[in-house]
C-alpha cells in the first residue's frame, strides 16, 4: 500500500533512499503544520525587511562579486527569474534520474526547516511536482561546489517555474507540457526564492545518496568474493577468525568483514587445515601454511572502507537535514549570513571513497590474477579453460577468461587515475569572491565514473571466480552465495569454449547495479 512522506524536520538518510530508489511505495509528500508556521514566519519576516529598504544579499542587491549593487524591491521579483536564466548553462552528461530526484527532495527539505524565507507557494509547488515524480533534466558539470551547485540546482529552478527539460515517470519531456497535463500554471518566483533553490549543496547529496548505495554493494559482493577465493583455492581460514579480527584487532570495520567472509565459509561447511598443522617432509612444507595478502589481508583492505562508507553516510545525513543557502532568517526576523552552501563535507566523503574503490580495483585485480593464472591458481587449468570440453590437442588454442584479467587490468589503472582527491583543485572564482570552493560535486561525479568501471572489474573477477567453482565441481550451500551465483549466471553461461563475453559482462555489469540501487 503506497504512503506518504511527511517531513517533519528531520528526514533520515533511510526515508530519503526509500523514496528516490523505490518511488512506487509513495504517493504523497507533504510538510508537517510546524515547519508551515516558520516558512510562514520567515517568508513575512523577509517581506518586512524589505519593506523597510533594508539591503539584503541577492534579494535587493545583486549576487556574488555585484552585492554592492542595490536592486529596487520592484525589480526582486525579476532579479530571482535572471538568476536561474543565468546560471542554467550546464554541460556533460545527465545526472541519473535518481539522483535529481534525490536532489528535488533534499532542496525541498531544506528550504521546509522554516528559515529560507520562502513562501508557503513554493512549498506547495514543490511538493506536488515531487509527488507527481516531475524531476529536472539536470547537467552534470558547472558546480564549484560554493556557493553549492549553483548551475545544476538552476535547472530545479526551471522545473519550478514550469521551464526547460524534465523527467516525468521516467519519460523525458518539456516542463510546459507537464504543466498542461497537470493543469498547473506558470510559477513565478518570489524574492529569495531563486537564490533558496540554487544556493545549497542538494544535487552534491544526490550524488553522494547514488554514489553510496552502489558501495555498499561492493564491499559486500567483495566479501562473497574473497570467500569463494578462499574455497576454490583451499585458502586459510583463519586469516578470518575472531582471533585475529577481534581480539589481537579491534577495529570494528575489519572485525565484521571477517565475520562475514567467516560465516559465508562456515555455510560451505570449510574447514581447511589451520597452517601450524601443515605436513614437513624432507625440509618442506607439503602446501602453503599462509596466502598471499590479496586473500588474507582482505578484513584489513575492506575494514577501513567499511568505517569510512559509515562516516560517510552520517555526513550526508546532517547535510540532507541542513539549511545551506544564504542568507537566512532567524527566529526573531533578523538576517544570518554564513557559508553553509560549501560542500566541505560532501567533497571529503567522496574523496575518501574515491581513495577506497582504488584499493577494491587493485584487490580484485590481484585476485583475479591468482584464479587465471596457473602459476598461482593452484592446480586450476591455465586461464580457468574448460579441458573437459575441449580435446586435449586444441587445449593450448583456448585461452578462456584470459581477456577478462586483461582487461580488469585496465580498467584498474583507469580506476586508479581518477582516485586523487578532487578538493585539493579549488580554483578562484567569480571575481575572487568564491576564492576557495569544496568541488563537491566534481568529487562526486569523478567517484561515479569509478564505480562504473570498479563493478565492470567486479562483474568479470565474478565471472572468474563461477567459473572456478563449476570446474572443481563446487556446490555452494550460503543462501547469500546463492543469490550472487545466481546473479553472475543469469547473465553469463559457463565457458566451455572460447567466445566474446563484451555483452554478457555488460548485462551483469547492469543487473549487479540494479540490484545495488534496489537494496
Amino acid at each position: 500500500m503506497a504512503k506518504e512522506l511527511v517531513l517533519q524536520g528531520h528526514l533520515k538518510v533511510k526515508d530519503l533512499s526509500d523514496f528516490v530508489f523505490q518511488r512506487e511505495l509513495f504517493s504523497k509528500i507533504s510538510v508537517a503544520e510546524n515547519l508551515h508556521k516558520k516558512i510562514e514566519y520567515s517568508f513575512k519576516s523577509l517581506k518586512t525587511l524589505i519593506d523597510k529598504g533594508v539591503p539584503i544579499y541577492g534579494v535587493t542587491t545583486g549576487f556574488g562579486e555585484n552585492s554592492t549593487h542595490y536592486v529596487q524591491s520592484d525589480h526582486a521579483d525579476q532579479l530571482q527569474k535572471n538568476l536561474i536564466n543565468y546560471l542554467s548553462c550546464g554541460q556533460g552528461r545527465t545526472i541519473p534520474t535518481e539522483a535529481s530526484r534525490a536532489m528535488f527532495l533534499v532542496r525541498l527539505n531544506s528550504l521546509a526547516q522554516g528559515v529560507s524565507a520562502v513562501s508557503p507557494e513554493l512549498i506547495a509547488r514543490m511538493c506536488l511536482l515531487l509527488e507527481n515524480d516531475v524531476l529536472p533534466v539536470v547537467p552534470c558539470e558547472g558546480s564549484l561546489g560554493a556557493s553549492g551547485d549553483l548551475v545544476p540546482l538552476a535547472y530545479l529552478g526551471q522545473t519550478v517555474q514550469g521551464i526547460g527539460e524534465v523527467f516525468h515517470k521516467g519519460q523525458r519531456t518539456s516542463a510546459e507540457n507537464v504543466l498542461k497535463k497537470l493543469n498547473l500554471p506558470v510559477y513565478k518566483l518570489k524574492p529569495k526564492e531563486g537564490l533558496a533553490i540554487v544556493n545549497g549543496t542538494s544535487t552534491m547529496a544526490g550524488m553522494v545518496l547514488y554514489n553510496l548505495k552502489l558501495t555498499d554493494f561492493i564491499v559486500e559482493l567483495c566479501e562473497v568474493a574473497a570467500a569463494w577465493q578462499c574455497l576454490i583455492l583451499g585458502g586459510r581460514k583463519e586469516a578470518f577468525g575472531a582471533f585475529i579480527n577481534e581480539v589481537a584487532k579491534t577495529n570494528p570495520g575489519q572485525g565484521e568483514s571477517a565475520r562475514n567472509i567467516r560465516e559465508l565459509l562456515d555455510a560451505e561447511n570449510y574447514r581447511p587445515a589451520r597452517g601450524q598443522d601443515v605436513a614437513v617432509a624432507k625440509n618442506k612444507t607439503s602446501e602453503f601454511i599462509q596466502d598471499p595478502y590479496s586473500m588474507r589481508c582482505v578484513p584489513q583492505i575492506l575494514g577501513p572502507i567499511r568505517e569510512n562508507l559509515k562516516h560517510s553516510w552520517t555526513s550526508l545525513e546532517h547535510e540532507i537535514n541542513s539549511v545551506t543557502d544564504n542568507p537566512v532568517v532567524n527566529f526573531e526576523g533578523g538576517l544570518e549570513m554564513g557559508g553553509n552552501f560549501y560542500g566541505g563535507y560532501l567533497c571529503q566523503a567522496m574523496d575518501f571513497v574515491k581513495i577506497n574503490l582504488a584499493h577494491i580495483a587493485d584487490l580484485a585485480d590481484r585476485q583475479v590474477l591468482m584464479l587465471v593464472s596457473d602459476k598461482f591458481n593452484r592446480g586450476l587449468s591455465a586461464n580457468l579453460i574448460d579441458t573437459k570440453s575441449i580435446p586435449a590437442n586444441e587445449q593450448h588454442m583456448h585461452h578462456g577468461l584470459k581477456g577478462l584479467h586483461q582487461t580488469v587490468g585496465a580498467i584498474t589503472s583507469e580506476v586508479i587515475q581518477r582516485s586523487i582527491p578532487s578538493g585539493i583543485f579549488s580554483r578562484s572564482s567569480e571575481s575572487h569572491n568564491q576564492d576557495k570552493v569544496s568541488l563537491g560535486m566534481s568529487a562526486s561525479m569523478t567517484c561515479l565514473d569509478m564505480l562504473e568501471g570498479v563493478y565492470k572489474i567486479l562483474a568479470m573477477q565474478l565471472v572468474c571466480l563461477a567459473q572456478a567453482l563449476d570446474l572443481k565441481d563446487i556446490k555452494l550451500q550460503s543462501e547469500k552465495s546463492q543469490k550472487v551465483y545466481s546473479m553472475v549466471r543469469s547473465q553469463v553461461s559457463f565457458v566451455n569454449y572460447d567466445r566474446s563475453l563484451g555483452q554478457e559482462i555488460l548485462n551483469l555489469t547492469q543487473t549487479m547495479q540494479q540490484q545495488a540501487l534496489r537494496k
